[in-house]
């Protein structure tokens, strides 16, 4: 399979962010495998699914009508989407929270090597974090049924989540919800879920 780095048309600006992410793609093939914070996957793959995946986390991001100081990565595991989504972002702090001490270790480390200044590395269980009025993003470490759970009692707390595309069940008096559909390359459709409490 060939490897083809590109970025789709919706993510063309963050062309100027391509080097930083090269280095984090590079980093996940090499230290993020070795290491357990990804699977084996092919160079492709890793490309698609967690830096291009990511990137819309941070069009998402762009476009919610609040003002946005900070945004939490719960259960970051190897920085997916929080990296991708700080490179892209410099002007908002991510903090990214996992339990594990040593996927903490390595993305302190590469907090490091990309020189990553608007990047917090948090050791907690990810649901200690939550709060009012906070936004979240996660790619995997739970589905957007979970997320209303768990959000549901925190005022104005957005959560932005990958789903399946299913529909969610939901209370429309408590929570809004959006999906957005987008393709991470020219054959491929993914979904997020963006859900806040009212």
């Amino acid at each position: 399979m060939t490897f083809t780095p590109q970025i789709p048309h919706w993510g063309a600006k963050n062309n100027q962010y391509l080097e930083k992410l090269y280095e984090y793609h590079s980093w996940l093939l090499d230290t993020g495998i070795k290491n357990g914070l990804i699977s084996n996957k092919n160079k492709q793959l890793v490309w698609d699914e967690f830096i291009i995946h990511s990137l819309y986390f941070g069009i998402i991001i762009r476009k919610v009508d609040k003002p946005i100081n900070q945004v939490y990565d719960l259960g970051t595991g190897g920085g997916i989407p929080g990296i991708a989504v700080a490179i892209t972002n410099p002007n908002i702090l991510f903090k990214l929270v996992d339990i594990s001490e040593s996927r903490v270790y390595e993305l302190e480390r590469l907090k490091s090597i990309l020189g990553l200044k608007n990047v917090e590395i948090i050791r907690k269980d990810a649901k200690s974090i939550l709060s009012d009025h906070n936004l979240y993003i996660s790619r995997c470490y739970i589905s957007s049924k979970e997320a209303l759970s768990l959000i549901k009692s925190y005022k104005n707390a957005t959560y932005i989540v990958s789903s399946n595309g299913e529909d969610l069940d939901h209370d429309k008096n408590l929570f809004h919800v959006k999906q957005e559909n987008f393709m991470i390359n020219s054959t491929d459709l993914r979904h997020i879920d963006v859900i806040t409490v009212r």
